[in-house]
């Protein structure tokens, strides 16, 4: 068992495996783009998923595959199956935008991965082009739309909190309101350079907003380490699931099971923490399973009581000047 300072067991392991996304959402990326690693810095598939043994042999019981965009990553299929046969008993779970989640979705149900979290801001076509930069908002929706149809997974649709979204809110729960989903919404968190769309929007103002449209009661025993979890019997008919993400203005950090594995072998103990411990180094360099356990747990202890960043800070970088320059999608989402 993985347990730091303040006595929280860390049980919960996010795997960023590329740096690489199809889309250039305004929240992720810099309007300039980033600079990709180089091949060699990412590491290799079966690099990832020797650290992934150490850490449940550490007592990780659950995996979630992040990106940038996961399903770009040559060879995330051999990634997950390696996975699933070294812990059978590992929750393995997926983030996806959901560009090319069609192609993925039998091997993952072969594999168990159950949980997806689908990113979905708005069901404008329009602006999901302005959000992220490309024109593919009807292939998205039909691959939402087929993962539902499986009727096995746990699908969440992860909403990005703006100003414009209160304005949308009820485009998105008409569509979703009668699919087996939950709908999430996160207060954004200042990552990249500021653009002529930032707004911090707290999860307050939507709360507000949901209670207008339905009955909207609180679900304490489903509230998850990071979730504040609701139902909104929407127009009296529906009943939605809700999941309200407040990093900034309701921090969850007492709660943070969480560590963070990043694409080029960096472990993270906290998503807006300076610290980062190699061990990428220590696979490259034939060190022993005890070194890497010993690194590991050293990281533990230095996890942050709790993030320090407050809504409209970050500076003329964003974000990206409190975490070594790493931005969303080089760290994970």
């Amino acid at each position: 068992m993985l347990k730091d300072g303040f006595g929280r067991v860390l049980d919960y392991l996010r795997v960023s495996i590329t740096d690489k996304c199809n889309l250039r959402c305004i929240y992720c990326m810099p309007p300039q783009g980033v600079d990709l690693l180089a091949h060699d810095e990412v590491l290799r598939n079966e690099e990832f998923v020797d650290i992934i043994r150490i850490f449940t042999e550490l007592g990780i019981k659950k995996i979630r595959f992040t990106g940038g965009e996961p399903l770009v990553r040559k060879g995330f299929q051999d990634i997950i199956m390696a996975t699933r046969e070294l812990a059978p008993d590992v929750d393995l779970c997926l983030t996806t935008n959901g560009l090319l989640l069609d192609g993925a979705l039998e091997y993952l149900r072969e594999c168990e991965v159950k949980r997806l979290n689908i990113s979905l801001d708005t069901v404008s076509d329009e602006r999901y082009r302005r959000i992220t930069g490309r024109d593919c908002f009807s292939r998205v929706i039909a691959n939402i739309e087929k993962a539902v149809s499986y009727g096995w997974f746990d699908i969440k649709i992860n909403s990005v909190l703006f100003e414009q979204s209160l304005d949308e809110i009820d485009a998105l729960l008409d569509y979703f309101k009668d699919k087996n989903v939950s709908l999430r919404f996160i207060e954004r968190m200042p990552f990249v350079a500021e653009d002529a769309d930032y707004t911090y929007l707290p999860s307050d103002r939507l709360i507000e907003v949901l209670k207008r449209k339905g009955s909207l009661e609180r679900s304490r025993t489903i509230d998850t380490n990071v979730a504040m979890m609701y139902t909104l019997q929407y127009r009296g008919i529906y009943p939605i699931r809700i999941g309200v993400i407040p990093p900034m203005s309701h921090k969850f950090c007492a709660r943070c099971n969480r560590l963070r594995l990043t694409c080029d072998g960096k472990l993270k103990t906290c998503l807006y923490s300076r610290g980062e411990y190699d061990l990428k180094k220590i696979i490259r360099t034939n060190g022993s399973d005890d070194e890497m356990r010993g690194i590991i747990q050293t990281s533990i202890l230095h996890k942050p009581k709790e993030h320090e960043i407050k809504p409209g800070t970050g500076g003329d970088d964003g974000c990206s000047a409190l975490i070594n320059g790493r931005t969303m999608s080089r760290i994970g989402g």
